[in-house]
């Protein structure tokens, strides 16, 4: 009897091993909001009151600069999900300036992707949009995280893709597909 009760605790014990290892890989200083925070749109209007105050910022990375020491990402600012993941809007609140103090590859780093990160403002940039000066805020980062990219779908050519019908629809694939020959 005490051989299953060992075995039923290993059990229990890898089940729990590996929900945890199955659980989120964002790092907890991304997970968690910061009670008061300013929005980007705030500090962009009043850089002087925010100065030095912990943020927590987001949204899809414009350009990514690597400078002697550091790399410089500028970012689209988008509202954050309550894990922090920047989420799709055609509105967004400002840009700003991330100031990360170790190299990033700007491959990896590059337009479009996502990225999260905490730290404190610094100061403002002003830099030309166009022939817009705009004045950007600057963060120098305590922790960032890159989103993974999404997924693509994977859609066959045929308008009517084999995902969509069941075995009773005429045109299942296994049994019509016009790009598939019978033999």
């Amino acid at each position: 009897m005490g051989l299953l009760k060992s075995i039923n605790f290993s059990g229990s014990l890898v089940t729990v091993t590996l929900l945890a290892s199955c659980s989120s890989h964002i790092p907890l200083e991304i997970k968690q909001p910061l009670d008061g925070g300013p929005g980007v749109a705030q500090v962009h209007h009043k850089i002087d009151d925010y100065l030095t105050q912990k943020v927590r910022w987001g949204g899809l990375i414009l350009q990514t600069k690597n400078k002697h020491n550091t790399t410089e990402i500028t970012v689209m600012a988008l509202p954050l999900n309550d894990d922090g993941e920047p989420q799709s809007s055609d509105q967004s609140p400002g840009r700003f300036i991330a100031i990360i103090d170790e190299f990033l590859e700007p491959l990896v780093y590059s337009p479009e992707r996502e990225i999260t990160v905490t730290g404190h403002i610094l100061k403002t940039e002003t830099i030309e949009v166009g022939e817009f000066p705009y004045e950007y805020p600057v963060i120098l980062v305590d922790h960032y995280y890159l989103w993974p990219p999404e997924q693509e779908r994977q859609y066959d050519d045929y308008p009517y893709n084999t995902w969509m019908y069941g075995p009773y629809h005429p045109w299942y694939y296994p049994y019509y597909y016009p790009h598939h020959r019978h033999k």
